[in-house]
């Protein structure tokens, strides 16, 4: 069931009246509960059974380092508890990507064996609610909250549905504060959950599934001979179409959740406008680079024990961020390179360079800006490319280093949709940057915001009825 299947707008056809008509406020949780766990069990009940087992078991162990009379027996329950989530993690995400690096490395060394099928099915949203579960019990055992004696509420923040697959990755305490008292729903914040729903509808099923995706798949096929045109385009429409596939999934999950009176973070700020690498990590699927932060970089020491230790955290935590999209080497080396900008970044604005500060300059600003937006595209071919042979390939392309049989690109229809597509979405987001988060937008103009609302659904209408799987589903 997902958000841009007939299916899901039935099942919020149900619940979402029930909700409304319900009155108090203990019912209400009871419905959410239910329901969440219904539109994650629709997908595969056994796997509703593994996501009840670690919201039972976390829920527990936060219990028991609050009730240890012994920092022992805390350091005990908060391992027992990170140790499960992460074998939980490691079996169903990378089992069978080690069971085939052994036999490559094994074949390296000489050995050989036949490749091995684990047949294991990776459960839908697991990287996102154990990262959830992680927080929240680490957030308990340096005593930032207090840990729930109430399952059901605890129950609910792990499953939540709207949030549940794909993000935004929320902090316990933003979840129970919200859940602590009644949660009103008005017409108002109905329709405003609902607008900001159909715009990421708008973004996941034109801009992603039909404006850019039909390029990036055409340039990405392993066996295609990539010009450096070819390449270029192809990196600068995955980057504009992995965008709108996860930032449209994260602003309907914003709008649901509104319509049902929850604030979800904000998971993408024009982060497209940055001005280095840096700030767009700020702005990039900021929920996950605020866990990041938050629970790897600054426990490893930041910049506390020295500059070069320092570029060491950063290549740590990136190169992790990188495996956690995906169980393959060109996910790892696709964190890895963001970690190398970065790094390469900080030592710049380190250097002789950095008293210059040219990144405040008017007039330079906007030329860094697409600088930084080719840099990610640079990296996206490591995220998209489905071997990293294939992205040295493209990468290779990119600078002119070219297949004898490179074929001329067409610049057809698809093509010159993408390009539209591209100076509108950069377009908007320069706009929008400073506009932090989206209670700004029924400031603005009703007409504006009318013929924008009638526009998207226009679109949606017309747009092929087939659509690509959500990008982050995978992991």
């Amino acid at each position: 069931m997902t958000f841009d299947s007939l299916t899901f707008a039935l099942f919020l056809a149900i619940v979402f009246p029930i909700y409304c008509l319900t009155s108090d406020w203990s019912a209400r949780k009871n419905l959410l509960l239910v329901s969440s766990c219904v539109f994650y069990g629709a997908w595969n009940p056994f796997f509703l059974l593994l996501l009840i087992f670690t919201t039972v078991f976390d829920w527990f162990a936060g219990l028991r380092i609050r009730a240890a009379t012994s920092e022992q027996t805390r350091s005990l329950w908060l391992w027992a508890s990170i140790t499960a989530s992460l074998s939980i993690l490691g079996f169903f995400k990378y089992a069978q990507f080690f069971a085939n690096t052994a036999i490559e490395w094994a074949g390296i060394l000489g050995f050989q064996y036949r490749p091995i099928d684990l047949g294991i099915i990776l459960p839908l949203g697991i990287s996102f609610y154990i990262f959830e579960s992680i927080s929240y019990i680490v957030d308990v055992y340096k005593r930032r909250v207090e840990p729930t004696r109430n399952l059901r509420d605890y129950g609910l923040f792990m499953t939540f549905f709207p949030h549940l697959v794909a993000g935004p990755i929320m902090r316990y305490h933003d979840f129970s504060e919200q859940i602590a008292t009644p949660r009103s729903v008005t017409i108002d914040s109905a329709l405003f959950g609902l607008y900001l729903a159909i715009g990421g509808l708008f973004l996941k099923m034109v801009g992603a599934d039909h404006i850019f995706a039909p390029v990036a798949d055409r340039v990405f096929v392993a066996d295609y001979a990539a010009g450096t045109a070819a390449a270029w385009v192809g990196a600068f429409a995955f980057s504009c179409q992995v965008f709108c596939d996860f930032a449209g999934y994260s602003l309907t999950a914003i709008g649901v959740a509104k319509m049902f009176g929850v604030h979800l973070p904000a998971n993408f700020e024009s982060p497209f406008a940055s001005v280095g690498i840096a700030e767009l990590w700020t702005r990039w699927h900021v929920s996950l680079s605020n866990w990041l932060r938050d629970y790897l970089f600054n426990p490893l020491g930041h910049y506390r024990k020295g500059r070069w230790r320092g570029y060491l955290n950063v290549m740590i935590t990136f190169t992790a961020c990188g495996f956690w999209h995906g169980a393959a080497w060109h996910f790892v080396a696709w964190g890895a390179s963001h970690g190398a900008m970065l790094v390469g970044e900080r030592m710049i604005k380190d250097s002789a360079i950095g008293v210059w500060n040219i990144w405040n300059n008017r007039i330079v600003r906007p030329l860094l800006a697409l600088l930084t937006f080719a840099l990610f595209s640079l990296a996206v071919v490591f995220f998209r490319a489905p071997t990293l042979a294939v992205a040295w390939d493209r990468l290779k392309a990119m600078f002119g280093v070219l297949p004898v049989n490179a074929a001329p690109f067409a610049f057809d229809g698809e093509v010159i949709a993408f390009l539209f597509g591209l100076i509108v979405l950069l377009a908007v987001q320069a706009w929008m940057k400073p506009r932090k988060g989206w209670d700004w937008l029924p400031d603005l103009h009703w007409a504006i915001r009318t013929t924008a609302l009638a526009f998207m659904l226009i679109a949606i209408t017309l747009s092929p009825g087939k659509t690509q799987t959500f990008i982050y589903f995978q992991f």
